[in-house]
């Protein structure tokens, strides 16, 4: 038998050279391909974001509470004064936690109320959140003080800002990636149930800051956000900062005031797309 009409059956006890040296060559241009590949997507494949949910672990914070952006605590987080907004657990709001608190606070102002609770801290950057996951349950103590704690607030005047919408439960720990369309359908959901969007400012591929989105009068909104999450975005509104947090109130009735731009990545430079 010549080389040409050389073959192997499976049963035979060792294969013949020829298909011995074609089975080698395959194998490594496979296993050369596959190195190629695994170093090619590592090179163009974006890291994770340094985010951190501390699942399992709860903890205790003492301080004010606020209603204005969100709800949250007035606290010291890292030896630092910051506002701490509340989530509940799952995909909704700290709502009903907040209503039991207005309860017990027999007509009290908020801001006069100082409160331990307990929940899961979820942080990205300098922002932290708190996972009220006890429900009711995660209000440890209150008290009451003499003085309000007021948050402190200044305008900084009409703006136009290009970012994403996201929901902060999900982005500033709980999930990785929680940007971008592949996380568009579980922002929405949280959106949904209550958890404030947030407008995230993204500059050089790296998110620099972030702004809750209020309306006009600076109420909270959600369902008309939702059609916007997950892709670039252009908003007008008078910008304020509260504490550590900016606000952007935005008049919806203003067609003028959002636009689109489903052209590519998020900057503060992108020019926005009439809508």
């Amino acid at each position: 038998m010549n080389e040409k009409d050389d073959f192997y059956i499976g049963w035979q006890d060792s294969a013949s050279p020829t298909y011995s040296k074609a089975r080698k060559t395959f194998f490594l241009l496979s296993l050369l391909a596959l190195i190629l590949f695994a170093v090619i997507y590592l090179a163009v494949e974006k890291p994770f974001i340094d985010s951190y949910f501390d699942y399992g672990n709860l903890t205790e914070l003492e301080g004010t509470v606020v209603e204005y952006p969100v709800f949250g605590l007035q606290t010291t987080v890292n030896h630092q004064q910051v506002t701490v907004p509340l989530v509940g657990f799952g995909k909704f709001d700290a709502l009903p936690v907040l209503e039991k608190l207005k309860t017990q606070a027999n007509a009290r102002p908020l801001s006069k109320l100082r409160v331990t609770l307990r929940g899961t801290l979820i942080q990205y950057q300098e922002k932290t959140w708190m996972e009220l996951t006890e429900g009711d349950e995660s209000i440890i103590n209150i008290e009451t003080t003499e003085v309000a704690q007021e948050a402190i607030r200044r305008s900084m005047g009409e703006q136009r800002i290009t970012g994403e919408i996201v929901d902060p439960k999900c982005f500033f720990g709980v999930m990785n990636p929680a940007y971008k369309k592949i996380h568009r359908a579980c922002a929405v959901r949280c959106i949904s149930g209550g958890i404030p969007p947030i407008l995230a400012i993204r500059e050089g591929g790296e998110f620099k800051d972030y702004y809750f989105i209020l309306d006009e009068k600076g109420q909270p909104i959600h369902q008309q956000v939702l059609p916007y999450v997950g892709v670039p975005v252009s908003m007008s509104g008078e910008v304020e900062e509260v504490e550590d947090w900016k606000v952007l109130k935005v008049n919806w009735n203003d067609r003028q005031a959002l636009s689109l731009d489903f052209s590519g990545e998020v900057s503060s430079c992108e020019l926005a797309l009439n809508p």
